[in-house]
């Protein structure tokens, strides 16, 4: 059957940041996150984690799941806390449920991600309007890590910041590249992605948004970033920001600004060290949200 599979992990709602972070990692972003705040709530005091990945085989399935729970035994979350069930989706019923879920919603004070489905929120005068079609498995805002990313840039708009060179790494669904240039019109944004799915859904929405001739899309490899920006977002895992600290720090122009997002808040403190004691970065400013923690660096005075 061609399909997806679905897997719903529910955890308590103290372990519920770390073992997000573990399923993206392992995963790719295409996280439902459904807890006492959404419409198909749990039980009190748990979270459901749906991620689906796109292979039908169930005996594949099982395999994997086992190699999460191996994982997540690594984490602090006795072992009662967690539980999980595997089931097919067609790809068909899968989307359709997923128009159904993922509405407009207004991010920080002036966004607003709008899907091409749904036109029931209005917009403002001020309000960024970020047309936005994910697509299977790519990120919405919804996130905490994104909303913080976005929080970061509102910060920099505010202090009078204008990015003449904007990097998106990891670009997804594009988000990012394209609240950065609803801020800045005059600015030039580069948006990579080593997944040609993502670098495809991205291109779509930059063309949704007309935003062609200031935002391209490329499937390349962070590790092979050339250049240098004055603005660099990076809405990634530990382990990757921290695989990539020599490469964004070399493509960040001198008075660049280097956003770091997708850190558990206790993971954050020490990323900022590392990039401060071998990259001679300082954190300007750090925010966090429902467990979560984004870092806005830049060079040392």
């Amino acid at each position: 059957m061609n399909g997806l599979a679905k897997l719903c992990f529910r955890v308590s709602e103290a372990a519920a940041p770390s073992v997000a972070n573990l399923l993206m990692e392992r995963v790719g972003p295409g996280l439902e996150q459904r807890d006492g705040d959404t419409l198909a709530a749990p039980p009190l005091g748990t979270v459901e984690l749906v991620v689906w990945v796109p292979e039908p085989d169930v005996a594949a399935h099982v395999e994997h799941v086992q190699r999460l729970v191996a994982s997540l035994a690594q984490l602090d979350a006795a072992p009662d806390t967690l539980s999980w069930e595997t089931e097919a989706v067609p790809t068909e019923d899968w989307w359709e449920a997923y128009k159904q879920s993922f509405r407009s919603m207004r991010i920080g004070r002036h966004f607003v991600v709008r899907p091409s489905w749904d036109t029931e929120l209005t917009a403002t005068p001020g309000d960024r309007v970020i047309e936005l079609d994910p697509g299977m498995a790519f990120g919405t805002g919804g996130h905490a890590s994104t909303r913080l990313a976005l929080s970061a840039l509102e910060r920099l708009d505010q202090r009078g910041q204008l990015p003449g060179s904007v990097l998106d790494v990891g670009c997804g669904a594009g988000i990012l590249a394209l609240a950065a240039a609803k801020l800045w019109p005059e600015s030039y944004t580069q948006a990579i992605d080593d997944d040609p799915i993502a670098v495809r859904v991205c291109q779509e929405n930059v063309a949704r948004n007309q935003l062609g001739e200031r935002i391209t899309v490329t499937q390349q490899a962070a590790a092979t970033i050339t250049g240098s920006y004055d603005l660099i977002l990076a809405n990634l895992s530990l382990e990757v920001l921290t695989n990539l600290k020599a490469v964004l720090t070399k493509a960040l122009s001198p008075t660049g600004r280097l956003v770091l997002s997708g850190l558990l808040a206790e993971q954050a403190a020490a990323v900022a060290r590392q990039y401060s004691a071998d990259l001679a970065l300082e954190t300007e400013y750090s925010e966090e949200d429902s467990g979560w923690r984004s870092l806005l660096l830049r060079r040392h005075a």
